[in-house]
């Protein structure tokens, strides 16, 4: 945490109030991190070079009207979408996990299934991060 304090959360870091899920919120050159895990997964892909989207939105149900009445699309915003050496990688940093965020995914992983050159991938802290950049550059 040391090398992430000094170097990246100095003078032009704002730090927001807590979640209802304990993490802080982060905004740093007017990029907002939804937690210290999402930033830290950022600086990394970004110091080893590997492109990305940030916070990508995903429709995984496309809206349509029932009985006359707008039901209204299904999105996840999904953290990063890295592609590395032909692999289009879905990455969420999640220390946390709720039933709708699971269930989102799962939606997600359905509508990529057929796609063998995809990868939706879940990190819960900064070891799974490290271990995951590891596997992907090696």
């Amino acid at each position: 945490m040391g090398l992430l304090r000094s170097k990246y959360m100095a003078k032009n870091t704002t730090y927001k109030t807590r979640s209802k899920y304990g993490n802080k919120k982060i905004e740093i050159d007017g990029k907002k991190f939804d937690s210290k895990l999402e930033l830290y997964c950022y600086n990394m892909l970004k110091q080893l070079k590997i492109p990305f989207e940030f916070q990508q939105k995903e429709v995984l149900m496309e809206s349509f009207r029932y009985n006359g009445k707008a039901v209204r699309q299904i999105t996840l915003t999904v953290d990063f979408v890295a592609e590395y050496k032909g692999i289009k990688y879905y990455i969420d940093t999640k220390g946390f996990a709720t039933d709708v965020s699971k269930m989102k995914y799962k939606m997600l992983k359905q509508s990529l299934k057929d796609d063998v050159y995809t990868d939706v991938v879940w990190l819960k802290n900064q070891k799974e991060v490290q271990s995951f950049i590891n596997k992907l550059i090696n």
